[in-house]
């Protein structure tokens, strides 16, 4: 994805996007490793934060190939 592509849009579209929160930079690629929406509702149903996931459980929400947006 183009800088100006970016610029278009919202970050809220392009977290929306990725199926998170993005932070952008400009010049560096985003790359998103994990679904961080399923991950912070997974968290909320179980009333733990995100530090208190085993790595099994972070394991389930991570993308087989990162999502990179250039």
């Amino acid at each position: 994805m183009s800088d100006n592509k970016i610029s278009e849009q919202t970050l809220d579209d392009i977290a929306h996007e990725a199926g998170g929160y993005v932070d952008y930079v400009p010049g560096r690629p985003l790359i998103v490793e994990a679904d961080y929406r399923a991950m912070s509702r997974y968290c909320i149903e179980r009333g733990i934060t995100s530090d208190e996931l085993t790595e099994e459980e972070y394991k389930m929400f991570l993308y087989d190939e990162p999502l990179i947006y250039k």
